[in-house]
């Protein structure tokens, strides 16, 4: 998608024109510009600074804030920018090269393993992201990539909402056991959530162990059960591809799922908080061999839904009911579990959504347990994940 001028109101006739490229004299410079030597000099993205204007470099490049991403993004786009460009017919698979896309001084803004994970409103570093040479459009599009040789498919779903010309959050929703992408494209109660803030959302397709039975179905690798496949490695090229083409902050990459979804959900949460900047599980607890091997390369907020009396993974935990080969942690157990994970202190608190919640933890992230008393096997409340899930960033 082609690079778009935001169109600030308390910018000036003048102001447009430096945007256009004409450095000029200062005269023709915004009322209250800044001129910094580089935008990190500029300082954080935020509140104090909201739509505030910087003319950075001896070339005066105009940048501007955008509090409610925390990211101060260049006008008119980057002559120099290095990204590669998605297909602008039917976004099919990108190449193996990585995009770079949200990079500043020629370094990628996707944060290194030492990241932690903080409130939006506490941001204390400005991320860069260039939203030009991006392809995305809005509607549902068809995608695959190869991961290890084999074709792995998913829905993008791109919003009307979502313009292009600033950085939006992406959220990846896993199905569960037996079910789609479409099918979960179609149950999640995310979607009327996210698609009104211009969210792009990604409903992935598992893959089948083989066999008859439990083996014939579509799941997600989440320990003996129930795929073969590396679906860490696929989620990391479906994020990587939607980096390529669409303008994406990666700094608000998020994770939910539906019952084995939900446990998928937990094994990223292990396994790339590098890239997750909070995960939101559903009606499944972290089988225990995958508890156990569980290392998170920094603390990642998480919120679970549970219900009481579900008969599919059964809160109290134990061996699955399937004969699966699955023995989960339980919900207490796996509230817990993360909890310790978060070195959070003290003794859960309820919530304004009456939720159990750990607060005090490190690095400000949060563990909150949603049980339903007698609630069954369903699916998480949008209502409450996604509002929980957007506050908080990679650091």
């Amino acid at each position: 998608m082609k690079s778009v001028k935001p169109i600030l109101l308390s910018l000036s006739l003048s102001a447009l024109l430096v945007a256009c490229g004409d450095s000029g004299s200062s005269s023709s410079e915004p009322v209250g510009a800044r001129r910094v030597a580089t935008v990190e000099d500029a300082g954080p993205c935020n509140a104090k600074n909201d739509e505030e204007t910087v003319l950075v470099g001896e070339e005066h490049e105009p940048w501007w804030c955008d509090a409610s991403t925390g990211t101060w993004t260049r006008l008119g786009g980057d002559d120099g920018d290095s990204s590669e460009e998605g297909s602008s017919d039917d976004l099919s698979s990108a190449g193996d090269e990585s995009s770079g896309s949200g990079k500043s001084d020629g370094t990628s803004s996707k944060k290194n393993s030492s990241s932690s994970s903080s409130s939006v409103s506490s941001s204390s570093a400005a991320v860069v992201v260039d939203c030009s040479g991006k392809t995305a459009t809005s509607g549902d599009h068809n995608v695959s990539v190869t991961v290890d040789g084999k074709k792995r498919t998913f829905i993008m779903r791109v919003p009307s909402a979502y313009k292009g010309d600033k950085p939006v959050p992406l959220f990846v929703d896993y199905h569960p056991l037996g079910g789609s992408g479409s099918n979960q494209y179609g149950q999640t109660k995310y979607k009327s959530k996210t698609d009104p803030e211009g969210v792009i959302a990604l409903y992935p397709d598992g893959t089948s162990m083989g066999g008859g039975g439990i083996g014939s179905m579509a799941g997600w690798n989440v320990g003996p059960c129930c795929s073969n496949d590396d679906d860490v490695k696929f989620t990391r090229e479906m994020v990587k591809y939607v980096e390529e083409v669409a303008c994406i902050d990666p700094t608000r990459v998020y994770a939910a799922g539906f019952s084995i979804g939900g446990g998928m959900a937990q094994r990223v949460g292990c396994e790339m908080a590098d890239v997750f900047a909070a995960i939101a599980p559903a009606a499944m607890d972290l089988d225990t061999s995958i508890a156990s091997q569980c290392n998170p390369s920094r603390p990642i907020s998480v919120i679970m839904f549970r219900g009481t009396a579900d008969s599919t993974c059964l809160y109290a935990g134990g061996p699955s009911s399937f004969d699966d080969g699955l023995v989960f942690l339980g919900a207490e157990e796996n509230f817990d579990f993360w909890a310790a994970k978060n070195g959070c202190t003290g003794s859960p608190t309820t919530n304004a959504d009456g939720c159990r919640e750990y607060s005090n933890c490190e690095a400000g992230t949060k563990v909150v347990l949603c049980a339903k008393q007698d609630g069954g096997h369903a699916q998480g409340d949008g209502a409450i994940g996604w509002p929980f899930l957007k506050q908080f960033t990679l650091q």
